[in-house]
């Protein structure tokens, strides 16, 4: 046969098919897209984070996994078997400050189907270390009406908060579920405690966060000094009589030094305990055991120093007030015999 009739039937039988598949609209039939095995819904891979307790939520196809480890960076791990026509699951990890991982993998019958992976930062709002997250991280926000679509079949993503009214049920309130954890420490905040979040988490924004605008429904200002005052009246009146005040006191960076939600530290909040807090940003002063030296050898002097300074029993706020004063280096009236023995550091105190 001639190669250009064989060319010719090839060509006539393409035609054939194609013109098939146009009359059976078969071209228009949408092409069904496999659902992932598995996938990490919350916390997001490079998203920054502040608080120590973060929930893992995972999805995965109930027809095909029937069970899912988690493993953290901190050498935490779980094993959660999956429940009969539900396909979302939440698990709640620990961290430190700094840069670490969460991964998952599904299993079925003991074979392992996928594996997924997020990295996280959580952030310090003192230490010089964790302070600035590594390149490549950003805040990112879940209180949008994208993303909580994606939780709305099995919570109730709206604001059952009536203003200046506190739940008798705490479980009642609909932010509860998913942030019960912010009690987990000693002290809470009365805010915390009968879930108030709206005062706080207004969906506003200030100086310092007003490129986020918009982007999550629960935003606070930034700074959250005013916001903070609004309760705390009496401070911000005897704070602010006062002729020098502390940077973040004046800055209304009330949240630089206190964690608004709870603290295993004391009944105000601190993030840290007094000299470490303190010290943080005041590194030269780190070092009690200078001061101790310094103390003795003052007395030694003939300069009248309170045994306590001399055996360590002391802290920062012992001398000084935290958020303002009258007096120079925002130094305490209860101490007018010593403001001068901190000023300068002599050699021979110091060895």
């Amino acid at each position: 046969m001639p190669k250009r009739i064989v060319r010719f039937l090839i060509f006539l039988s393409l035609s054939c098919a194609s013109s098939a598949t146009v009359l059976n609209g078969a071209e228009n039939l949408p092409v069904k897209k496999e659902e992932k095995v598995l996938s990490i819904i919350q916390p997001y891979d490079k998203g920054i984070y502040t608080e120590e307790y973060i929930s893992v939520t995972f999805q995965v196809d109930p027809d095909r996994v029937d069970t899912v480890k988690l493993f953290s960076s901190e050498n935490e791990r779980a094993t959660i078997e999956m429940e009969e026509d539900r396909d979302t699951y939440h698990y709640l990890f620990r961290f430190s400050f700094g840069e670490h991982s969460i991964r998952a993998e599904a299993f079925k019958n003991g074979k392992r189907l996928a594996r997924e992976k997020v990295k996280i930062f959580r952030k310090a709002f003192l230490s010089k270390y964790y302070r600035v997250a590594p390149p490549g991280y950003e805040v990112k926000f879940f209180h949008n009406d994208k993303m909580e679509k994606r939780c709305d079949m099995c919570h109730d993503m709206s604001v059952n908060e009536e203003k200046g009214v506190a739940f008798y049920d705490i479980s009642e309130s609909n932010c509860f579920d998913c942030h019960q954890s912010l009690l987990y420490k000693k002290f809470a905040h009365a805010p915390t405690v009968n879930f108030v979040c709206l005062p706080c988490h207004n969906g506003k924004t200030g100086e310092k966060n007003r490129k986020y605008r918009g982007k999550s429904k629960f935003l606070y200002p930034d700074p959250i000094g005013d916001t903070c005052f609004k309760c705390h009246k009496k401070n911000r009146k005897k704070w602010l009589a006062r002729r020098n005040l502390h940077d973040p006191v004046g800055a209304g960076k009330c949240n630089l030094c206190h964690n608004p939600h709870s603290s295993d530290v004391n009944k105000n909040f601190l993030r840290e305990r007094v000299w470490e807090l303190c010290t943080s940003c005041h590194a030269d002063k780190r070092s009690k055991k200078r001061y101790i030296a310094l103390f003795k050898y003052r007395k030694n002097d003939g300069i009248g120093i309170d045994q306590k300074f001399i055996e360590g029993d002391f802290l920062c706020i012992t001398c000084h007030d935290p958020h303002s004063s009258d007096r120079p280096y925002l130094l305490k009236e209860d101490y007018n015999g010593i403001e001068n023995v901190c000023l300068t550091f002599s050699k021979e105190a110091l060895r």
